[in-house]
């Protein structure tokens, strides 16, 4: 990285120009930190230096003042400039909830904070913030993102949610609220999962599903076990509807009277038997055999996670016979118990160990029921 420093202007261009040209490569980027202004010379050279890449080149941790500069000249639309983020801290800060790819954590009264973990890139967040927009401008209600922020190492996003705490961790507290929660929770899923969205805007569950397939044979999985896994995947029918891709109380915000979703980066157009068959394993199969689980992602007990769950499927399925839902749910949970090990790999709570020993309990029956997994899948 080359960092630009000081001011850049006509007096000294030519040897900034100069400098620049004996340093340009494929992967050449400039850290601004330390650059106090740029003038109309200097943005000549940089514009010279996008002719010699072929591609704009990438400016980070640009001042609000010569953001500025760019942006008037126009220049934020020929080259890739980047803003320095605001940097917060979460010393002293309630953490709220926290998962495979971070933590959230209230900053004030006003603001919470999801907190991806170190490594996690800036355009891995800014896909987040753009999927974030799309569903709430689909009618969704969304907690609304404004600002990307560093915290030591880390990256993040500052969402306004006044006062607002996770559906988990208001009905732990007050169990009184789990009839009335949890029918709201049935009734936002079903509005997710009615909810279209043009083709294009977000990405398709199907190509995820194929890219963690993909990954599993590589890491874990024979291809013949991928290949049946394919099968599955195959049987299960394309809709242009959204599809969270981690729905549980954890992930879903409480302010007032309002419900409002969070942790975005996996949505998705698909079918509805995604979230579904996360919804059974994250409460059904987590409290028979991960208890401890629903305390950390979603904020509460084993036993109010199963009320809620019984809640929210009563209204979304509109009956209190779940009878048949549970028993599809607990034949499909063989082939998404292997297939959220690929949802998960670049998680850090995934473990080659814990991976291994999945595999071990869950693969010889999903080799036998298969082709019944597959004819179950195909009724969604």
């Amino acid at each position: 990285m080359i960092k630009l420093c000081g001011r850049i202007d006509t007096s000294n261009a030519a040897e900034f120009e100069k400098e620049m040209m004996g340093l340009v490569s494929p992967d050449m980027v400039l850290d601004a930190a330390e650059l106090e202004y740029i003038s109309s010379a200097g943005l000549r050279v940089l514009l010279k230096l996008r002719k010699q890449l072929g591609k704009p080149v990438q400016i980070l941790n640009v001042s609000p003042d010569v953001y500025e500069i760019f942006e008037v000249t126009g220049f934020t639309d020929l080259l890739d400039v980047r803003k320095r983020l605001r940097e917060v801290s979460v010393e002293g800060c309630e953490k709220i909830g926290m998962g495979g790819n971070g933590e959230v954590y209230r900053l004030d009264a006003e603001t919470i904070l999801k907190l991806y973990n170190e490594g996690t890139s800036l355009e891995k967040i800014s896909l987040e913030k753009k999927y974030a927009t799309e569903a709430f401008k689909a009618g969704l209600p969304c907690a609304i993102s404004y600002d990307t922020v560093q915290c030591g190492n880390r990256y993040g996003i500052v969402f306004e949610l006044l006062n607002a705490v996770t559906v988990g961790k208001a009905v732990d507290a007050d169990p009184s609220l789990i009839p009335k929660l949890g029918r709201e929770m049935g009734a936002l899923m079903k509005q997710l999962h009615s909810t279209e969205v043009p083709a294009g805007i977000l990405p398709k569950m199907s190509d995820k599903v194929s890219e963690w397939i993909n990954y599993l044979e590589e890491k874990y999985l024979a291809h013949e076990d991928a290949e049946l896994m394919r099968s599955v995947a195959g049987a299960i029918s394309e809709k242009n509807t959204l599809v969270h891709g981690d729905f549980h109380e954890g992930n879903v915000m409480l302010q007032g009277e309002e419900l409002l979703l969070i942790d975005l980066d996996d949505i998705s157009t698909g079918n509805a038997l995604f979230d579904l068959a996360f919804h059974y394993a994250g409460h059904v199969i987590a409290a028979q055999s991960s208890p401890e689980s629903m305390r950390y992602s979603m904020g509460m007990s084993t036993e109010t996670g199963l009320k809620m769950y019984r809640y929210s499927l009563e209204e979304y399925l509109g009956t209190e016979d779940l009878a048949d839902h549970e028993q599809a749910m607990q034949l499909l949970s063989l082939f998404f118990m292997i297939l959220y090990l690929g949802k998960g790999k670049d998680s850090r709570n995934l473990t080659p160990e814990r991976a291994e020993g999945v595999l071990s309990q869950v693969l010889p029956q999903f080799r036998q029921m298969a082709p019944m997994i597959a004819g179950v899948a195909g009724k969604y």
